[in-house]
């Protein structure tokens, strides 16, 4: 379920040990899924040596214990600073420390590190509905059927990440390009826009894991940006604001 994107993918393994290091220093927790099948196990970083040799905290149920050691990665997503990191680790080794169960295994070779926070994100779930309308497929047209309405979970001038149901997900595809989608802001006429999937991973909900999908907007008009800007600053302030009156 993981994409790599490779303007914000790091391969040198000097670069990839300091993030490493700074998610262990800063004691980030790390949202890890148990591929194949995403069963969430929340982890930690506990120490990473000289020669890339990486130790992540174990669970206190021994079924995740298990299910750790013999899956075949997990992915592993985390923030630092506002910014989502994201890698894999393959080949756990279950080992012991100070009593308790941990997992051995080498750094990851690659690293996603989606730097751009310069572009506020908006977290939209819990909060106002927006939607993306995806372009209706042919079988739709001839069926007869709605196009395909996906709930807008966070939104920048950047882009956008939608979260998909279990049902939808073959509608994405590692670096596809979505064209003729239209995104309905509240009391705003739908904008067209043209996306690209930048990455997929699992999400843990009260309902279960479903699927998150970032996209970044491809040649978004000028006057485009400016309304979702417009959006996200409108709803902002206005949390501000009775975050003001409740204090």
């Amino acid at each position: 379920m993981e994409l790599e994107d490779a303007r914000y993918t790091l391969h040198d393994p000097r670069e990839i040990a300091r993030v490493l290091q700074a998610l262990i220093d800063n004691r980030a927790l790390i949202s890890a899924y148990i591929m194949p099948g995403g069963l969430p196990c929340p982890t930690a970083l506990l120490e990473l040596d000289e020669n890339g040799v990486l130790l992540i905290d174990g669970s206190q149920q021994e079924v995740l214990n298990q299910r750790v050691a013999d899956a075949h990665h997990l992915t592993c997503i985390s923030q630092l600073d506002r910014v989502r990191i994201q890698f894999r680790l393959a080949g756990l080794v279950r080992v012991q420390v100070e009593g308790r169960a941990a997992f051995s295994t080498q750094m990851p070779d690659a690293l996603l590190k989606l730097q751009r926070r310069e572009l506020y994100r908006l977290a939209l779930i819990p909060g106002p509905v927006v939607t993306l309308q995806l372009a209706p497929t042919p079988a739709e047209v001839e069926a007869g059927a709605p196009p395909l309405q996906l709930r807008v979970a966070d939104l920048s001038g950047g882009g956008l990440a939608l979260s998909v149901r279990d049902e939808d997900q073959s509608r994405f595809q590692p670096r596809a390009e979505l064209a003729g989608c239209l995104l309905h802001l509240p009391d705003s006429e739908p904008i067209p826009v043209r996306l690209q999937v930048a990455w997929m991973a699992p999400h843990e909900t009260p309902a279960g894991t479903s699927l998150r999908v970032g996209c970044r907007y491809l040649d978004l008009p000028g006057a485009a940006e400016k309304q979702i800007l417009r959006y996200i600053f409108q709803v902002e302030r206005q949390r501000n604001a009775r975050e003001r009156r409740a204090v």
